[in-house]
């Protein structure tokens, strides 16, 4: 890429100078313009290559994603059988308490 940016500056360049005769400076022209064709090519290509990449990076993150929700959901079974658990208990030392009274 930076090499077809340079080779167009050169190009402008020698296109300005005022000796030239019309057919080097039609030559130049088309060369311009075939460097600018080119430069847009790689650049398409280049998009192209970064919208893939960041389709990939997607899909991982995607992955990753599900993974960590099916994670969460795994953590969050152990609190809520511990918090019923814990209302077990309770019921049963209030049972206990009101036995004791009697």
């Amino acid at each position: 890429m930076a090499e077809i940016q340079e080779a167009i500056a050169r190009v402008d360049q020698q296109r300005m100078d005022p000796t030239l005769g019309v057919k080097e400076r039609g030559l130049l022209e088309l060369s311009a313009l075939a460097l600018r064709d080119a430069e847009r090519l790689a650049i398409a290509r280049l998009q192209e290559k970064v919208y893939k990449d960041m389709e990939l990076v997607t899909a991982r993150l995607n992955q990753l994603s599900k993974r960590i929700r099916s994670r969460v959901t795994r953590m969050n079974k152990a609190p809520k059988a511990l918090d019923v658990i814990e209302s077990v208990i309770k019921e049963v030392v209030k049972i206990l308490v009101a036995v004791g009274r009697w």
